[in-house]
């Protein structure tokens, strides 16, 4: 199989049980060397879609790697239909200096970078910056070829993991409605929009099915989260026909999360909120936990007369976040992590099922 498009090439070398092959996308840069992006291939030999995923546009976002390494492990056993390609490292420059964009330095988030925020710069430009370069090479050898596409990020940790999926578009809700996240959201697919666009945009221009799972947590790697994208990647091939079997479906309730279900938790004082340990563990509240109306959420230890303020639920319902950490810096910046609240800054959001 031959990669060779205009401004990019691939090589190509087939795995041992020849369903899997290792690709790889080259750009050429700015200064007239070459960065060669690996991917995985896996070919059935029948016909059907081909399911990509796309992991690690951030450097800071790593879970989809490794999701990646086992959906290729997996898919080379039991793939029936298709094919799946897997890009576990597409921003190797911002997975170098382990922050979301090349450009970045310490304690500045994504929104601060210029012009090399991938997820951003779709479908590339061979004569732009290195950044917009690699991915044109990406498209030209791996994107191009996709029917389906799972745009694998991963936000803070103190928010679960959820599927931004879309309406209007009825491959892309079928990918959307099997994945495992607890947490899912809509919004309609976007209009056509001059280039460039954000990755699944130009899937969705394109008439490919597309979604974005956020995955919660940066910077690490977290058994539980590598399973819930590895799990999301199955139920979508299985969705597809790509894999036998019917799409396992969570335990509980799938929970959209929207403004007039969504109930903010506010901090009744200043000073260090401690969160509470689940019923009957010595284990903490994460975000993705089932709560109830009253429930203890944990306490706030005043700055004032050191009194313990307790913070309850004030309905039923899952945590999507629960800390008191402020904004996005929380990508970039220890400090943003800091347990310390203002009154009246947001310590949780319960979301109603």
């Amino acid at each position: 199989c031959s990669f060779r498009q205009a401004g990019a090439h691939a090589q190509d070398t087939a795995n041992v049980n020849n369903k899997v092959a290792v690709g790889r996308a080259i750009a050429t840069l700015e200064d007239g060397g070459t960065l060669a992006t690996p991917f995985w291939r896996i070919e059935s030999g029948k016909e059907g879609p081909s399911l990509l995923l796309l992991a690690a546009q951030h450097g800071n976002e790593i879970h989809g790697a490794e999701v990646a390494r086992r959906m290729k492990d997996v898919c080379s056993r039991q793939l029936i239909a298709g094919s799946v390609w897997l890009v576990p490292m597409a921003n190797l420059p911002a997975i170098r200096v382990r922050r979301h964009s090349v450009d970045l330095g310490p304690e500045q988030p994504g929104r601060f970078s210029q012009g090399h925020n991938m997820q951003q710069t779709w479908p590339g430009n061979p004569e732009g910056n290195n950044t917009q370069r690699i991915a044109f090479a990406i498209d030209q050898a791996v994107v191009r070829h996709c029917s389906h596409a799972v745009d694998m990020h991963c936000w803070n940790q103190f928010w679960a993991a959820e599927t931004l999926a879309v309406t209007g578009h009825a491959s892309s809700e079928l990918m959307g409605n099997v994945t495992t996240t607890r947490f899912i959201s809509y919004r309609p697919v976007r209009p056509p929009a001059e280039k460039p666009v954000s990755f699944s945009h130009m899937m969705h221009q394109r008439g490919a099915g597309a979604i974005v799972m956020e995955l919660s947590g940066q910077f690490q790697m977290r058994q539980r989260q590598v399973q819930i994208g590895l799990d999301s990647m199955l139920n979508i091939a299985k969705a597809l026909g790509m894999i036998a079997g019917e799409p396992e479906r969570i335990k509980g309730p799938r929970v959209e999360r929207k403004k007039e279900t969504s109930h903010e938790v506010l901090a009744p004082a200043a000073g260090i909120f401690m969160p509470a340990t689940q019923n009957g563990s010595n284990l903490t509240l994460v975000p993705g936990d089932f709560v109830e109306e009253g429930q203890p959420l944990g306490h706030i230890l005043s700055e004032t007369d050191l009194a313990t303020v307790p913070v309850v639920a004030p309905v039923a319902g899952y945590l999507w976040q629960l800390n008191a950490c402020h904004g996005q810096l929380c990508d970039a910046s220890l400090p943003a992590q800091h347990p310390y609240a203002a009154e009246g800054d947001r310590l949780a959001l319960i979301v109603r099922s």
